[in-house]
């Protein structure tokens, strides 16, 4: 190992890093698992499980602001009124009667109210309202779909039919097949400040506990699988990060950086798993997968593939090529694990 040039890359920091690059250059580097929970130490972020709801009755219709009703006013003449909107404080404003308190409420129950006020002017009026314009009555979806915003609310919705009115989740170009890249795991229904106990994969199944009735504003939060990647490094026509979706293998990865250059060898793949301060490295022989000897290994969100260089010999060279992905968060004195990308063979 050169710690000279070490010790020009990294300054007084080489002789802290001496032992523990010693320890590291001593032995094989073991087989990349065909999955990530073949190896025992691997521990996957555990999603948090949604019990769903057991009764999900139909709500009644209950006007909203943005709604556009009629008033029919009936006494000695019948006149109407057309156009009149619900504010956004959740008010109508009617003539001689002012604002009248009707989101919320059903129209019989607004009916009741309205009625109630404009008997102050006219003791025998009868009222009728009808809704004109459901304005009001819209969920909103936000996050990785293809259309975000407001969603008219429909009858008999649910909310698998909400995400497809928002024209499903954004996949990904870099793949022949259209891969999600929302993190339907992680989505959430708020409904009135609170979290629904559902679970949105469980209601595209069509399971009647998660795929619940939608509401007039409920919101779907959709998060995208941001921070959910794979980073591939070294020789490559085109290094990229990879969207990670469940099921991507390592040679989908690398056949997205538009293969390995010349310089690569194929034989000598690393993937660099698990937290920064404590990760674990494998190595691929590529050829051996090709030739059907070896496993095409599942990688794991988060994973680092690293294509070495048939003639890479320096730390410095690989500090280069892994510090702008591997550098934050590791300490000096763990950065020696990082190297063991290179050195140990």
């Amino acid at each position: 190992m050169r710690f000279p040039l070490l010790r020009s890359r990294m300054g007084h920091a080489w002789p802290s890093l001496a032992l523990s690059l010693a320890l590291v250059g001593c032995g094989g580097l073991p087989v990349a698992p065909a999955y990530p929970g073949d190896d025992p130490s691997y521990h996957a972020a555990e999603a948090q499980e949604m019990p769903g709801i057991a009764a999900d009755s139909p709500a009644p219709l209950a006007l909203e602001p943005g709604d556009v009703v009629t008033l029919r006013r009936i006494s000695t003449e019948t006149t109407e009124d057309t156009g009149l909107v619900v504010d956004e404080k959740g008010n109508l404003h009617l003539p001689l009667a002012g604002d009248v308190k009707v989101a919320g409420l059903n129209l019989t129950a607004a009916e009741q109210a309205v009625e109630e006020a404009i008997r102050k002017f006219d003791r025998v009026a009868r009222v009728a309202l009808v809704l004109e314009a459901p304005n009001g009555q819209q969920a909103t979806v936000v996050g990785a779909v293809v259309t975000p915003g407001r969603i008219p609310v429909t009858p008999g919705m649910r909310v698998a039919d909400l995400l497809a009115a928002a024209g499903g989740p954004v996949t990904s170009s870099d793949y022949a097949e259209h891969i999600s890249l929302a993190n339907l795991g992680a989505a959430r229904l708020i409904r009135e400040g609170r979290t629904m106990p559902i679970s949105l994969p469980r209601a595209l199944e069509g399971d009647p506990h998660h795929n619940v009735l939608v509401r007039p504003r409920d919101q779907l939060h959709v998060p995208a699988t941001t921070g959910a990647r794979v980073s591939v490094l070294g020789e490559l026509r085109d290094a990229k990060p990879v969207a990670w979706r469940p099921g991507l293998r390592l040679t989908e990865a690398l056949s997205i950086n538009q293969d390995i250059t010349i310089d690569g060898d194929r034989s000598d793949i690393r993937i660099l798993r698990g937290p920064s301060k404590n990760p674990k490295v494998y190595q691929v022989d590529l050829l051996e997968i090709v030739d059907g000897e070896a496993s095409d290994p599942v990688l794991a969100p988060g994973d680092v593939v690293y294509v070495t260089d048939h003639w890479i010999a320096s730390v410095g060279e690989v500090l280069d090529r892994l510090g702008p992905i591997l550098s934050i968060g590791i300490a000096v004195g763990t950065v020696a694990i990082t190297l063991s990308l290179t050195n140990n063979n």
